[in-house]
């Protein structure tokens, strides 16, 4: 009687080791769904981490636009991408990216993300920084369209050791008028 209840099981076992053995992989998700979006993404951060930034070309579209506030309108596709990361890593090495979360809806992908970095150079080199970040992605063809990306600046600008000052005031506070009596 044991033996008829391991036989369901070997044989279980013996397809999944059969299906191993073939070498396929899982099938990939669909393009254009919320889950195939997902792994563009997915692997947006997995190239940005990894610092193999030519490797853009596989998630960002040629007609890619950077909406982050402040950021120049006049770099499109997968260089704008890559003209921001070289400019990190010109003042941060060993970046890392782990995604926190991902949520997918239709053609939108918000991503929450932890960046981990080294600042290079003399005077604070070696310094460890993290800032959290999140990003809009707006997805089209299995490409990355547009983006909106928001760090915390001022976090990163406090571990590098800079402080806030509200600016001096080159006018004397107008004086409140006096009620009516």
């Amino acid at each position: 009687m044991a033996r008829a209840h391991h036989l369901p099981l070997a044989l279980l076992l013996g397809l999944l080791a059969a299906a191993a053995a073939s070498g396929q992989a899982p099938a990939a998700p669909a393009v254009d769904t919320p889950e195939g979006n997902q792994a563009v993404v997915r692997r947006y951060f997995q190239i940005l981490g990894g610092g193999a930034l030519a490797d853009l070309d596989q998630v960002i579209g040629g007609d890619f636009v950077d909406r982050t506030p402040g950021t120049p309108g006049d770099v499109h596709g997968p260089e704008a991408i890559r003209a921001s990361q070289r400019r990190a890593r010109e003042l941060f090495e060993n970046v890392r990216y782990t995604v926190d979360d991902l949520f997918a809806d239709g053609d939108r992908v918000a991503a929450r993300y932890t960046v981990r970095a080294t600042r290079k150079g003399a005077g604070g080199g070696g310094k460890p920084v993290e800032v959290t970040g999140a990003t809009l992605f707006r997805l089209a063809g299995g490409k990355v369209r547009e983006a909106w990306i928001f760090n915390d600046q001022i976090e990163l600008f406090r571990q590098l050791g800079f402080t806030l000052q509200p600016p001096p005031s080159s006018t004397t506070p107008p004086t409140p008028p006096k009620p009516p009596r």
